[in-house]
């Protein structure tokens, strides 16, 4: 007795940097589980969002190896399917279910969901991109080498070897085409080994040529990974079009169309609606979707009809058969009735062959088989639905056909963590990763070129100025404006930080790449060292042209600075969170700027009483007085003026040698100072712990991913 034919694919080993690259993910050494081949049906779903219908009674499905294409004009609700079947949106009505049991969280473990929008942080190469991404999905059972042994293997099946140092580039600075960014997004996802893979458009903005590799490619994978794969297709090329295996037409959001792609056109012919020689049928079948009213009627109840007609208690149903399942024909040709399921497919595909080489044996011609909704499944039936489900082999497993057979068992039992990786590993790799996308932002070219220019100008103002009453004001005008300046300059920086990487973090928290935590607290140490360079850098070269006198001095005046820095970055992370909106948070900062420096203590040090409680919500108000009172109390005497002096106690204060001098107590006396050292330090210091707080709360629940 001849075996049932299976599906293998055994995929040659690729030579990878460090030699050759093994299968992808392979079972034995790295303990990553295969994936049981899974189906998808949907059934009767309806999504309504604020009173408006988005889809009504869409049902279709689709199986391991084949493609599945959802159509229709804009708005007919393609995303908005795709969002239903991948659990990012809930449904109003009907159902989704995985190998017949209701989508769960288990499930969504091992669906990958590509985006129509290419969303990369645009100055990490290609590769970088790939490597943090295995980095942070690949689990933490498999080595380092054996995670950039699938990056090589993605770049190499993907044909993206040769811009794998190439940057993603953004709209300003060029870098991927539009291809190499699309394929990119495919192999981040890819690199999960996922059982049912989602693309929304994955062809739009592509040329022909391109868009044609690329559906090729998707087709290979359903079918040699034995995968299920659903797209969103706008206006496909012919080609593109008979390359899906079935096709889900919608109009208005409803069903106009589900079987096989290759029967489309004889289904709108059979109800009036002839398609012309030569004409593509993919734009044929839109315009007649976009067409009159009463066309689009005509769809949609053919389209209810002929889900009523498949559903119908008695059918019979002609299957082609081949000599390869001679032998179990008699076995099971006697069944008096199989149930109605969109598995009964499986059987047609089953008993579906190739005679030619096997001319030993008498091929049957047909087979009939009465379907019946109303008798429970058969073991029979179910056996050979099992067989057929499991036969095929992917490339991210080497086990043998018998391995296989014999661990079928464990499918059942697998279920994904809740997080890939442990939170230190997160941790670690999204640290690395903040530190690299910061650093041609804060330390550009532009920036030290600004701070250079900055220092040496402020250095300039202020050269060497003499410890005088008359020049107290300089001195003074010198630390409100590094103190205010560098403040506000981390204040915009971070303001730009949230909107600008929110469809990244959404992107990446919606496929549950890390916990927010890790990824906030990551970003918080990636970025330290880069947010204290230049004020450091400015303060070496300004504060040496005044004339240091004392060494610990500067110093206590550097940390200061850049306290305030930090506290200034604070509040920018937190008006970005909440204002995802970059223009309302450019407008609410630059509110929060002004107050902060009229309030700070040098522009005017007479506040009126009514508005005495205001300077207390100035950061620059703390950040100036502590400097004052570091620069007055442990650097070089003020000596006072000895004619014209604005302090009672100068002529009551002398030194060794006879001259006057100010004490730190009166020049912060006048500067109007209330609070001691400590307390202005304690209250920067919960300033920054419960801005950052609070912006760690508002993205973890308030901008979740839906």
């Amino acid at each position: 007795m001849y075996k049932l034919r299976s599906i293998l694919w055994k995929v040659t080993p690729l030579k990878g940097r460090d030699g050759p690259v093994p299968h992808i993910a392979p079972v034995s050494s790295t303990g990553w589980p295969r994936r049981k081949p899974l189906d998808v049906a949907f059934s009767d779903v309806s999504l309504t969002i604020k009173k408006k219908s988005i889809l009504s009674r869409v049902s279709g499905s689709c199986r391991p190896g084949e493609v599945l294409a959802i159509m229709g004009p804009s708005g007919s609700g393609k995303t908005s399917l795709l969002n239903v079947i991948s659990g990012r949106l809930r449904p109003t009505n009907g159902s989704i279910s995985v190998n017949g049991v209701p989508l769960s969280k288990r499930h969504k473990r091992q669906i990958c969901y590509v985006l129509q929008q290419d969303i990369f942080y645009p100055d990490l190469t290609l590769r970088q991109t790939l490597v943090y991404t295995a980095l942070l999905r690949l689990p933490d059972s498999m080595t380092y080498q054996e995670k950039m042994n699938h990056v090589d293997h993605m770049l190499e099946i993907l044909d993206l070897k040769r811009c794998q140092d190439t940057k993603i580039g953004s709209i300003m600075n060029r870098g991927l085409s539009g291809g190499e960014k699309k394929r990119t997004s495919i192999a981040c996802e890819l690199l999960t080994n996922p059982s049912i893979m989602l693309l929304d458009e994955p062809t739009s903005g592509l040329d022909s040529s391109t868009a044609h590799s690329l559906m090729t490619t998707l087709k290979q994978f359903a079918e040699k990974e034995n995968k299920t794969v659903i797209v969103t297709l706008h206006q496909p090329s012919s080609q593109i079009f008979y390359m899906v295996d079935r096709l889900l037409l919608l109009c208005n959001g409803q069903n106009a169309y589900f079987g096989n792609t290759k029967k489309v056109v004889e289904h709108f012919e059979r109800i009036g609606l002839p398609i012309a020689p030569h004409y593509n049928p993919a734009d044929f079948i839109l315009e007649q979707v976009k067409g009159p009213k009463e066309v689009q009627e005509k769809l949609i109840q053919s389209a209810k009809e002929g889900v009523q007609m498949s559903f119908n208690l008695q059918q019979t149903v002609t299957l082609p058969t081949s000599p390869s399942i001679h032998s179990l024909y008699s076995k099971y040709i006697s069944m008096p009735t199989v149930p109605v399921s969109s598995e009964v497919e499986a059987i047609e595909n089953l008993w579906r062959g190739d005679c030619t080489n096997f001319q030993q044996y008498t091929c049957p011609t047909d087979i009939s088989v009465t379907r019946n909704v109303d008798r429970k499944e058969s073991p029979d039936f179910n056996k050979i639905v099992g067989e057929e489900e499991d036969s095929g082999r992917s490339s991210w497993s080497e086990e043998t056909e018998s391995e296989t057979s014999a661990s079928s068992s464990s499918y059942e039992t697998y279920s994904d963590p809740q997080w890939p990786t442990s939170f230190f590993t997160q941790f670690k790799v999204l640290t690395h990763r903040n530190f690299c996308v910061a650093k041609p932002l804060l330390l550009s070219r532009l920036n030290w070129i600004q701070t250079l220019a900055l220092g040496l100008l402020a250095g300039l103002l202020w050269f060497k100025v003499e410890r005088k009453e008359e020049n107290l004001q300089d001195i003074q005008g010198w630390m409100f404006f590094s103190s205010s300046y560098w403040t506000m300059f981390f204040l915009f920086t971070a303001l730009q930080t949230f909107p600008t990487e929110k469809e990244v973090i959404t992107k990446e928290r919606a496929s549950g790449s890390y916990r927010v935590s890790a990824y906030y607290l990551a970003k918080m140490v990636g970025e330290l060292l880069l947010t204290v360079t230049l004020p450091t850098f400015y303060f070496l070269i300004s504060y040496s042209m005044m004339g240091i006198g004392n060494i610990l001095t500067g110093l206590q005046l550097l940390l200061m600075l850049l306290l305030g820095t930090l506290v200034g970055q604070s509040f920018g992370f937190f008006i970005g969170a909440v204002c995802r909106d970059l223009q309302r948070g450019i407008t609410i900062s630059a509110i929060f700027t002004f107050f902060t420096q009229l309030f700070g203590g040098y522009l005017n040090s007479r506040i009126p009483t009514n508005l005495d409680w205001a300077r207390y919500l100035s950061i620059v108000h703390y950040i100036f007085q502590n400097m004052c009172d570091i620069e007055f109390s442990y650097g070089e005497d003020i000596s006072c003026d000895p004619e014209n002096s604005k302090f009672v106690n100068c002529t009551l204060s002398t030194n060794n040698n006879g001259s006057y001098t100010i004490g730190s107590d009166e020049i912060l006396k006048a500067r109007g100072q209330t609070l001691p050292f400590w307390a202005n330090t304690t209250i920067l210091l919960g300033y920054m712990i419960v801005t950052r707080l609070l912006t760690y709360l508002v993205l973890r629940y308030l901008h979740r991913p839906k």
